[in-house]
């Protein structure tokens, strides 16, 4: 019953992406309309603190307010969610999910969004944003082993308007399921591809100029991969237990992890380590703590790391 009734939530998490440290804070408001259809009202504050003035200096805060309508029909998923995000420019995202099954076996989910977040690189993080539109398939090959393809194209732009180039991302994943009771395990195997067409960013008119307000002072012109990378592919495996609980609801409090060997084709091998505990203090609540570190992620050669809060309450 907890799944279909209201609740409110905070969360807190706080990130050292390595060159800027970020603290997020959330609070939403989750209304279940009917069994079927749900509206999360959200309020996000981020800010922001440059820890290597070689990196970026004087990372703009930013405030966001979204409204996410979900809607679950018999084979499926509809979601929209609406966003206004003030922060480097205010920016109006938007974003339009449906997942759809087919049968038993497979599903195919697709996404449309304009004016988004995106997380190339730094300078992207704080005055970026895409347009993106991505497709998926879903397979389960049997009870416990599920197959997924997975493609997308993204325009990326800052948030003054200027074009900076397009993206294209492939990517294939195997999981296995050993044990889906708790504690649960599984296993899983991942491959992505990643293109970038990009803009040089000396043809950026007058507009498109004012990111240079944060970089370091007399750090001359930008090569072509300031924005966005050059073509990589990104893959290894992942070994997890529990990990659903971190949203899902438990009475009692269980621990949960995961640990990922990665190979990124241009920055080397790395690794990602997550871990956390999960569970109900009063009955009808659900309480979490995580913290993560990685090594040469998908996008960044440095060490980051995260520490997150959240505490869900329903009525």
């Amino acid at each position: 019953l907890l799944a279909f009734s209201d609740h409110v939530a905070a969360k807190v998490a706080y990130l050292d992406l390595g060159g800027m440290n970020e603290r997020r804070e959330d609070a939403i408001l989750h209304l279940a309309l009917s069994p079927r259809l749900s509206l999360d009202l959200q309020a996000s504050t981020l800010q922001r603190a440059a820890t290597d003035p070689t990196v970026i200096r004087n990372p703009p805060d930013e405030r966001r307010l979204e409204a996410l309508l979900r809607w679950r029909h018999l084979d499926g998923e509809t979601v929209l969610t609406a966003s206004s995000r003030q922060g480097d420019r205010t920016t109006t995202p938007f974003n339009l999910s449906h997942e759809q099954r087919i049968d038993s076996r497979l599903s195919f989910h697709v996404d449309l969004g304009m004016q988004l977040p995106t997380d190339e690189s730094l300078i992207l993080r704080v005055a970026g944003m895409k347009r993106t539109a991505s497709a998926s398939l879903r397979y389960q090959l049997s009870r416990l082993d599920q197959l997924s393809f997975t493609h997308s194209r993204d325009q990326y732009a800052l948030q003054t308007g200027a074009h900076l180039g397009t993206g294209q991302h492939t990517g294939v994943q195997y999981r296995h399921t050993y044990r889906q009771d708790a504690p649960s395990l599984e296993w899983s195997a991942f491959w992505s591809a990643h293109r970038y067409n990009r803009q040089d960013p000396a043809a950026l008119a007058d507009g498109g100029l004012a990111y240079r307000r944060y970089l370091p002072p007399n750090s001359g012109d930008v090569g072509r991969d300031f924005f966005l990378p050059d073509n990589f592919q990104f893959f290894g495996m992942e070994l997890s237990t529990n990990m659903r609980y971190a949203e899902e609801y438990s009475r009692a409090i269980r621990p949960y992890a995961s640990i990922s060997p990665t190979w990124h084709s241009e920055l080397g091998p790395g690794y990602g380590v997550r871990f956390g505990l999960a569970g109900s203090l009063f009955a009808n609540d659900h309480l979490a703590i995580s913290a993560g570190f990685a090594r040469s992620g998908i996008q960044s050669r440095d060490i980051t790391r995260d520490v997150s809060l959240s505490y869900r309450l329903h009525f």
